[in-house]
């Protein structure tokens, strides 16, 4: 059986300092959000900086940041699509990020 395509391109805002995990904030949006993607892309629309990074993200520990312009694919393997709850975002200032995905 073939699974359908879904695309989504959101942009969300980020306040300074509050982690944000980013399965909440794109069903803040978008309700139908599946909570696994075949494939994402966060890219940093703002001059704040970004990080990203797990449940434990802070200032100090994160996995990467995102300056702006600045993105970052993730594709799925054969063995698990990407997790959207497994994913947070913290920003130094108010944020805009872009999102896109295919589920």
């Amino acid at each position: 059986m073939a699974r359908s395509t879904q695309y989504f391109g959101i942009q969300i805002t980020l306040t300074q300092a509050t982690a944000t995990k980013l399965l909440t904030a794109l069903q803040a949006v978008d309700p139908n959000i599946p909570p696994t993607v075949r494939e994402l892309t966060i890219q940093c629309d703002s001059v704040a900086t970004i990080q990203v990074g797990d449940a434990a993200i802070s200032t100090t520990r994160y996995g990467y940041f995102l300056t702006t312009g600045a993105s970052k694919t993730y594709r799925s393997s054969s063995v698990q699509d990407v997790p959207l709850g497994a994913i947070f975002l913290l920003s130094t200032g108010a944020a805009k990020v872009n999102i896109e995905g295919w589920s």
